[in-house]
């Protein structure tokens, strides 16, 4: 999706002002960091690995310091290496006395130099032996109190000498000034023999160093491709023992699986014998089973058909030989009864004729007129009020009236079931029940009871009965019932329902 670039609005401006502010004030914060300032180095003595190995070789539970030197691994060569010297400490030369006066030049000649001290010649550097650290720090103390002894003795001699000196600067200072030359060269003679030999003595002591650190290396050159070889060779053997072993392995599990593949061939090839012969065996045993079936169910079925066919005729025979002898019984009631009938018609009208004969020959009017006199006049009069009813009445309560087709009676009845049902509790065992119950309610026009319900119809067992108290209680306990309007018209024909209620069993 692209965006058009427009120069009129502000965001473009404000978002570059932003971003050119942020990387300046970045630059501005990167160039005023102070850089540290120099620190003049310490000097320290640098030493090797394998040095800081030997310096550091030790146990931190040891009781007291060993004798001998700790060695990690035997060596293959027995080599014993001269210890060598440890290094002394060179003593200062004296210096001059500050309470000493100084003569002046022109009043007295310079008193002689004062020799320079000899210089003892720098001990070469032992070579470094890895199996003698504590030997040699033994000797290098050793070494050190001994250098330090000879300095103080030296400078002791040297302070008597400057004493001596002191006092035979004057009678001396002629002398000096003539010896001062050659004193000078001696010097410089001696400083640069010193130089020369102190030069000689670093460079055989770095030749002897580089020389034992040559044959070290070589040790451990030695040391290494010996661990090589023997891991070489120790990796070889145990990789011959692993390929033997797994040659072995296969073989084993060749054979063994060669044993089990035939073992499975012949136990494959017993099964399926033992399936066909089965088989076999089994097809003949049904072709057989088959065949009697069929002959047996063939014999059965003549049997039935010839039963079938006796039964048949026997209840044919005794169907007519019944419908003769009811036509014959039908006509003798028939001819029974109309002898009956027709003799009682015969007394009947015999009868009739001789009572209107007899009263015929009794009739007198004013017997007639004696009779209706004798009853006394009618004790009602009719109802009576201050004016007389003309409105139509609705009738009796048992006159006819609007009555409920059969749909809308069956609706009526399923919604009181269904309001019967929401209160209606099953009782143990309902599951088992038989015959519905037919209930006799009846209703007010609000849905209210007339009276309680009662049981018309339950079964003859306690689980029906049951069925039919717990129907008759959820009645009384759903009552008044909600009888929707549309039925009110027909109150006459629902103020009495006698009906069974399919009640749930659970």
């Amino acid at each position: 999706m692209v965006f058009p670039f427009d120069r009129s609005e502000p965001g473009v401006w404000v978002s570059a002002g932003a971003h050119v502010v942020l990387i300046g004030l970045a630059l501005f914060a990167a160039a005023s960091h102070v850089l540290p300032q120099a620190e003049e180095g310490v000097p320290v003595e640098v030493i090797t690995e394998n040095q800081f190995s030997e310096l550091t070789k030790g146990q931190r539970d040891g009781d007291a310091p060993a004798k001998s030197p700790r060695a990690d691994r035997a060596a293959d060569k027995q080599r014993d290496n001269d210890p060598g010297e440890a290094k002394a400490d060179v003593p200062t030369p004296p210096t001059r006395p500050p309470e000493m006066k100084v003569a002046n030049a022109e009043e007295m000649p310079a008193p002689p130099l004062r020799p320079a001290l000899e210089q003892p010649e720098p001990a070469p550097m032992p070579p470094a032996r890895p199996d003698t650290a504590k030997a040699d720090a033994e000797k290098a103390a050793a070494a050190k109190a001994k250098a330090d002894a000879e300095a103080r003795e030296a400078k002791a001699e040297a302070e008597r000498e400057a004493k001596e000196a002191a006092k035979e600067a004057a009678k001396e200072a002629a002398k000096a000034a003539a010896k001062e030359a050659a004193k000078e060269a001696a010097k410089a003679a001696a400083e640069k023999a010193a130089a020369t030999a102190a030069k000689a003595a670093a460079e055989k002591a770095a030749a002897e160093k580089a020389e034992a650190e040559a044959i070290r290396r070589e040790e451990l050159a030695e040391a290494k491709a010996a661990e090589k070889a023997a891991a070489e060779k120790a990796a070889a053997d145990k990789a011959a023992a692993k390929a033997k072993a797994e040659a072995k392995a296969r073989a084993e599990a060749d054979a063994k699986a060669k044993a089990e593949a035939k073992a499975e061939a012949e136990a494959k090839a017993q099964a399926e014998a033992e399936a066909k012969a089965k088989a076999v065996a089994d097809a003949k045993a049904k072709a057989e089973a088959k065949a009697r079936a069929e002959a047996k169910a063939e014999a059965e079925a003549k049997a039935q058909a010839e039963a079938e066919a006796k039964a048949e005729a026997k209840a044919e025979a005794e169907a007519k030989a019944h419908a003769a002898a009811e036509a014959k019984a039908k006509a003798e009631a028939a001819a029974k009864a109309k002898a009956v009938a027709d003799a009682r018609a015969k007394a009947a009208a015999e009868a009739k004729a001789k009572r209107q004969a007899e009263l015929a020959a009794k009739f007198n009017s004013g017997s007639i007129r004696d009779m209706l006199a004798s009853h006394g006049p009618s004790q009602s009069t009719g109802a009576t009020g201050r004016e007389v009813q003309r409105t139509a009445a609705l009738g009796a309560a048992t006159g006819t009236s609007q009555r409920l087709n059969p749909s809308q009676r069956d609706a009526l009845v399923g919604l009181l079931q269904q309001q019967i049902e929401r209160c209606y509790s099953a009782p143990p065992g309902a599951a088992q029940g038989i015959v519905l119950p037919q209930l006799d309610i009846r209703l007010n026009p609000d849905g209210s009871l007339t009276t309680d319900p009662r049981i018309l119809r339950a079964g003859g067992s306690a689980v029906d009965r049951s069925i039919a108290e717990a129907a008759v209680r959820a009645v009384r306990r759903c009552a008044p019932f909600r009888i929707p309007a549309q039925f009110a018209p027909f109150y006459n024909d629902w103020r009495v329902i006698n009906a069974e209620f399919e009640l749930p069993r659970a």
